[in-house]
């Protein structure tokens, strides 16, 4: 063996170990953060029935929005700005921060407004309207940075905090306190503010002076635009209403009951979507830091068929479980959820390897080529679910998931052949197919 191939090997090995480190690191915040809302789900469709579990579901999803309203590309641009330019840490932070507080408000604005006057059941406007409030705290929090500095258990340990806090505030003021369902809101809006202020003193205001000290400021540094950003934006926002759009037209369309089946079921297709995010978070900057010659599809391939067979693997056994596994979370009067989870269990494997092709796109910055594909999902997404959900309820939003997914998937893999060229660069194929695959 030579010894450049011992050399590679060894990097190879090196960069496998790290990565699992940095899975792990995300997976048990993220894991914490998800396991709380989960637990907040089952309590408050325990304590207070179906019909406040749907008017939580539309408050959340108009949450995801607020929230990538916020970020708008920011939170992307910045972590990729964060890996390549380690020496400029302070200007990138303002820059950011200036941008997403800003946006914040802007969404609380947007988000009270929808939930008064907006399509939303009448007996879900308090707390849609009330819970949109919670976005300033977001806003606050700096976990990009920790992400783009790759401190990966700093990042997910933030998350987990705002749930645990959220969580427990909850619980709490309700078995405690014998607060009423609006209570949610208030509890969110503070562990919001507490774990984004929390962060800032105690990690990213000693962070930066620390790398300030130590890798010096470069001057040059061209921070993106306003239009460069927005583009990175819309598109996922757009990815945003691919994954919620359907609660919030099923809330529109029907009422608080059918969105509460209809998004008990959906927990069950998250659940398994969280264990393929935990790597995508991992390897977004990796991803980020790949030369743009270097940067080619043909990389992906293994990943590819790994993901597709976990995804099956995940999908068939959730099928099998699915019946007990939401009669013990939420309850018999979720009984019927179990029929919804059917069909949108069969987009577990197409969202695994849509994840991926979509997260090389936006590291390897095209985000033109994201926006044709999201919107490409988008607008298929919509017009299934104006069709189906007027005739069949919320049996027509669980179809119209898995069926959306199909163009999306092509549409993706066009772009990204577009993007990444043609020709294979075995450089790169030596080493990143090690990390995304261990």
């Amino acid at each position: 063996m030579s010894s450049t191939e011992g050399g590679n090997q060894k990097r190879r090995g090196l960069l496998t170990g790290r990565l699992r480190a940095d899975v792990l690191a995300v997976a048990t915040g993220e894991g914490v953060a998800r396991l709380c809302n989960l637990i907040l789900v089952v309590f408050l469709s325990r304590t207070f029935g179906v019909r406040a579990a749907g008017a939580y579901a539309v408050a959340q999803a108009l949450y995801l929005y607020q929230m990538n309203g916020t970020d708008f590309g920011l939170r992307q641009t910045g972590a990729r700005l964060i890996a390549t330019n380690p020496g400029s840490i302070r200007r990138i932070v303002g820059f950011i921060q200036r941008r997403r507080v800003f946006l914040a408000v802007l969404m609380m604005a947007l988000g009270y407004w929808y939930g008064r006057f907006g399509p939303v059941p009448q007996d879900a406007r308090a707390m849609v309207s009330l819970y949109a409030l919670a976005i300033f705290g977001y806003g606050l929090s700096v976990d990009w940075l920790a992400w783009g500095m790759q401190r990966f258990a700093v990042m997910s340990g933030a998350r987990a905090t705002v749930s645990v806090m959220n969580v427990t505030f909850t619980i709490v003021c309700v078995a405690g306190f014998h607060a009423g369902l609006l209570i949610i809101p208030l509890t969110a809006a503070l562990a919001n503010v507490v774990a984004g202020a929390s962060l800032w003193v105690f990690w990213a205001r000693r962070k930066l002076a620390e790398e300030q000290e130590r890798a010096g400021e470069q001057a040059l540094l061209e921070l993106p635009g306003w239009r460069s950003t927005t583009v990175l934006g819309v598109a996922l926002l757009m990815y945003q209403a691919f994954y919620s759009i359907d609660t919030i037209m099923l809330g529109a369309m029907t009422d608080s009951a059918q969105t509460g089946l209809y998004s008990a079921a959906y927990r069950l297709l998250l659940l398994v979507l969280a264990i393929y995010y935990f790597l995508m978070q991992a390897v977004y900057p990796r991803l980020a830091a790949i030369p743009e010659g270097q940067q080619r599809i043909h990389m992906f391939r293994k990943p590819l068929l790994l993901a597709i067979a976990a995804g099956t693997g995940a999908a068939m056994i959730m099928a099998i479980a699915r019946k007990e596994l939401i009669r013990l979370l939420f309850g018999p009067a979720f009984a019927p959820s179990a029929a919804l989870a059917g069909p949108l269990l069969v987009a577990i494997p197409m969202d695994f390897v849509t994840s991926v092709l979509l997260t090389v796109l936006v590291a390897w910055d095209h985000p033109r080529r994201a926006i044709t594909a999201t919107g490409t999902a988008v607008g298929t997404n919509v017009l299934l679910n104006l069709f189906l959900i007027p005739r069949y309820g919320a049996r027509g939003a669980a179809y119209a998931t898995p069926l959306s997914y199909i163009p999306f998937l092509l549409i993706l893999v066009w772009q990204l052949q577009h993007a990444s060229g043609g020709r294979q660069s075995t450089q790169t194929t030596e080493a990143v197919p090690s990390a995304l695959t261990s």
